[in-house]
């Protein structure tokens, strides 16, 4: 048996892994560059920088999981039959 996700999931999946890379990688440079015994202006920077490189990682794993959303939802109305036309439908 294969086991296969939607493409929405399969994004979805990306975007919570690279957000904990982000977040493992600034970890591990945090300690490896001893930045919690850095002066207070170090300090800040790498905070800044961290918190710089979340809000990129977040912004393009939220606009690839709202690319796929769309396209699954435009593919399901494609190859869903039309709907019955309203009484109240606009011409």
């Amino acid at each position: 048996m294969r086991f296969t996700t939607s493409p929405v999931r399969r994004r979805f999946l990306e975007f919570l892994i690279s957000v904990a890379l982000v977040h493992v990688i600034a970890i591990a440079l945090y300690y490896g560059t001893d930045v919690a015994h850095a002066t207070a202006a170090r300090q800040r920077l790498f905070g800044w920088l961290w918190m710089g490189a979340t809000v990129v990682v977040v912004f393009i794993g939220l606009q690839r999981l709202k690319r796929a959303r769309v396209a699954a939802r435009a593919a399901r109305r494609a190859s869903s039959p039309p709907e019955p036309a309203s009484r109240h439908a606009r011409p």
